[in-house]
């Protein structure tokens, strides 16, 4: 469809994919005829009576277009601009397009291929609508007629022989009467041919000044349509640099929140370590005091065991003392007994005499060291060097006091041990002869 008057759209309509998409293209004037300015690309919507209008231009501005009862279609813009438009089909066949409150867009058949009538009815254009305003139309060009094919050539058909020729008439001869009437008929044919052509000019020169007009009338609609398009690509661009704004300032707070936010983790891992280094040097004061007063501790423990050994140590010097005057007394009550039995005749004591006064100097001394069997028990170890069984008393010294144990008739290079749990070191070791009647020593 062709607007009314020169250098304006264009509108052309074709299938992209029949049934599903249509394209819309708007044409600019005869510059580039072959190539649209703009394009709709039109779309079925989600539901039924409703569309999706996609242009090239406004960086791909859409529109959803609903289907009303009068079958024209409402479109409005998605977005924060609307720029919302109706387009319809009128009486006439034109293809109108109009936003609120606005004269009425319209696009007429060709010129070419419609008839003057149709072209005479068509209303004048007025102020381009939003989808002219808002994306680039795009027109194509008007369909060229078609070239008549060449005339064929004639056939030469058998000549027929024609009929004899009808009689020649006198020529009649008019009367003045009649030459007269001649006259008047043609004075009156040339006053009327006169009356028409004045008329004829009379609608040539109506026809130049409406011609005149219409083309004022476009001048003035294709510069409110340019206004239009100016004032749409301020309101864009003005959107746009506002959404630049907003977005250039979210993005500085959201920048400014995680400086922020890094700075406040930065400075609570800083705390964290301090708090983690402040526990450790505590721990380790803590550490070192305790470890202080336990090295003290074992230090008193130690210089007390020391002590108890050495108090020990003095009283089992003064038992042995005492042990050693009662072990003498013994021996010489023993000598005197056993002079009595060689008195009397009994040569075989007297061996038994010597092995009886000597026990002590035969058998081993403790050997004391930790148990071989049973772990912390503390064991002392003797063994006969006697010719004899003899019999043996060991004693360890323990926390609570002495451990004895005896064993009788050890037999001759035999060995035997005694143990005790937590032995503090101190032995004590009495021997005697097998069957000899004195009684084995005690260390207190």
């Amino acid at each position: 469809m062709q607007e009314a008057g020169p250098g304006v759209f264009r509108l052309h309509w074709r299938w992209e994919t029949p049934g599903q998409v249509l394209l819309e293209e708007w044409y600019r004037g005869t510059s580039d005829p072959g190539k649209p300015a703009y394009v709709m690309t039109i779309r079925l919507g989600p539901k039924p009576g409703t569309f999706n209008l996609k242009s090239t231009s406004m960086i791909g501005k859409e529109w959803q277009g609903t289907l009303q009862d009068d079958g024209s279609v409402s479109y409005v813009g998605t977005g924060m601009l609307k720029f919302a438009y109706i387009v319809r089909i009128d009486e006439q066949g034109n293809f109108e397009q109009a936003r609120p409150n606005r004269p009425a867009y319209i696009h007429a058949v060709p010129i070419s291929s419609a008839p003057p009538a149709a072209v005479a009815t068509t209303s004048p254009p007025s102020a381009p609508p939003p989808a002219a305003s808002m994306s680039t139309p795009v027109a194509t060009t008007a369909p060229t007629a078609p070239v008549p094919s060449e005339k064929p050539a004639p056939v030469v058909a058998k000549q027929q022989p024609s009929p004899p020729a009808p009689p020649i008439k006198a020529p009649r001869h008019l009367s003045d009467a009649d030459l007269q009437r001649l006259h008047e008929s043609v004075q009156k044919s040339r006053a009327r041919s006169i009356v028409q052509a004045r008329q004829v000019e009379l609608q040539r020169q109506e026809a130049a000044r409406q011609a005149q007009l219409q083309q004022q009338a476009w001048a003035a609609a294709e510069a409110q349509r340019q206004a239009e398009e100016a004032e749409a690509d301020a309101e864009f661009e003005a959107e746009r640099a506002r959404k630049a704004a907003a977005w250039q300032q979210t993005t500085q707070a959201n920048e400014q929140a995680l400086a922020d936010s890094m700075q406040r983790l930065r400075n609570t891992t800083a705390q964290v370590q301090a708090q983690q280094a402040e526990a450790q040097a505590r721990q380790r004061a803590q550490a070192a005091t305790l470890a202080q007063a336990e090295r003290q501790r074992q230090v008193e423990l130690i210089r007390q065991a020391n002590q108890r050994q050495e108090d020990e140590a003095a009283r089992l010097a003064a038992q042995r003392q005492q042990y050693e005057r009662q072990r003498a007394d013994a021996q010489a009550a023993e000598s005197a007994r056993l002079q009595q039995q060689r008195s009397a005749g009994n040569g075989a004591g007297a061996g038994h005499a010597s092995t009886d006064t000597d026990a002590n100097r035969c058998v081993s001394g403790a050997d004391v060291r930790e148990n071989d069997t049973t772990k912390g028990n503390t064991a002392a170890y003797v063994s006969n060097g006697c010719g004899t069984p003899v019999d043996v008393k060991v004693c360890l010294m323990t926390e609570s006091g002495w451990k004895c144990g005896v064993t009788w008739g050890l037999a001759s290079q035999g060995s035997w041990s005694f143990s005790a749990f937590r032995a503090t070191g101190a032995v004590f070791v009495d021997a005697k002869t097998a069957g000899s009647s004195r009684p084995l020593a005690a260390p207190n």
